[in-house]
């Protein structure tokens, strides 16, 4: 079983997903039991949570999911249509649907995850959007934590981040680091689009990296994925301090709002969505 929370089209579904992506319909998953405040899901070993506000934009073109498969995996992965396109929030949802269906194949099945796992999902993505977005495009990232490898796989096309802290991969029990690949520019691409995006004619394939968190099983791990209406706006000082109020709030649901909230607070001029998993600490 596979426990995940997804925002998307303004509104939030939270419950459990059977192994296998035959029966995820992404027409009608919004209508399998929407809940109004149901932030995060729980599984062994890990929390996740999502948030996400609007902003100052008549409408919200994010999208975003935690997912967790008890003794499996954890992850997080945000959309983030592209504003000056039609249909936005409609190319973010289908490309975080497209991510579910993939992560419940997935939880049946364990060593899935490889740089190959992640390109078919995103020319999966790419295609689903171009076929059902209307001409919209969006930006996809996403963090998968193997909970029994202890490998941290992070994917992204555009500039939606990942973030993990504290900064292990440096040595260090405090800070943060980012994870995705920074902004880039596209291949001939034309008009004002400077990264790629799912559905549009500027993707080329998914930036992949993989980090072996082994050794650091007993230290509470923090794994953010936002857009950049979030990564824009807040101070970024704010993420290295998410394990400690993690210890105080117990819901990675909760770190997402306060991410979120202060992006919004501090004069965010966009959407603005985070989605949060919390490794805890072996033997928690």
């Amino acid at each position: 079983m596979i426990r995940a929370v997804l925002y998307a089209l303004e509104r939030l579904w939270a419950g459990e997903v059977r192994p296998g992506s035959a029966w995820v319909d992404c027409s009608e998953l919004l209508e399998l039991g929407v809940v109004r405040r149901a932030w995060g899901c729980r599984g062994a070993r890990a929390v996740g949570g999502v948030y996400s506000h609007r902003g100052p934009r008549r409408n919200n073109e994010d999208a975003s999911l935690a997912a967790i498969a008890p003794e499996h995996f954890a992850a997080v992965a945000v959309a983030d249509g592209v504003g000056g396109l039609r249909a936005g929030e409609v190319a973010s949802y289908r490309a975080i649907c497209v991510v579910l269906k993939s992560l419940a194949e997935a939880a049946g099945r364990l060593g899935v995850f490889s740089q190959r796992w992640f390109e078919e999902l995103f020319n999966n993505a790419h295609e689903e959007t171009v076929k059902s977005a209307g001409g919209g495009a969006t930006t996809l990232s996403i963090a998968v934590y193997d909970l029994n490898a202890h490998i941290l796989h992070v994917a992204n096309v555009g500039d939606s981040v990942v973030y993990l802290t504290p900064d292990v991969l440096g040595g260090s029990a405090e800070g943060y680091r980012l994870l995705t690949t920074e902004l880039d520019e596209t291949y001939n691409a034309s008009g004002r689009f400077v990264t790629q995006a799912l559905g549009h004619k500027t993707y080329r394939g998914p930036h992949y990296k993989w980090y072996s968190l082994g050794g650091y099983e007993d230290v509470l791990k923090v794994i953010i994925a936002a857009s950049d209406g979030v990564d824009d706006f807040i101070d970024r000082a704010l993420y290295s301090e998410l394990p400690r109020r993690f210890r105080e709030c117990k819901s990675a649901g909760s770190l997402a709002k306060l991410l979120v909230c202060s992006a919004v607070a501090r004069g965010g001029r966009d959407n603005a969505t985070a989605a949060v998993l919390a490794i805890l600490p072996t033997g928690t």
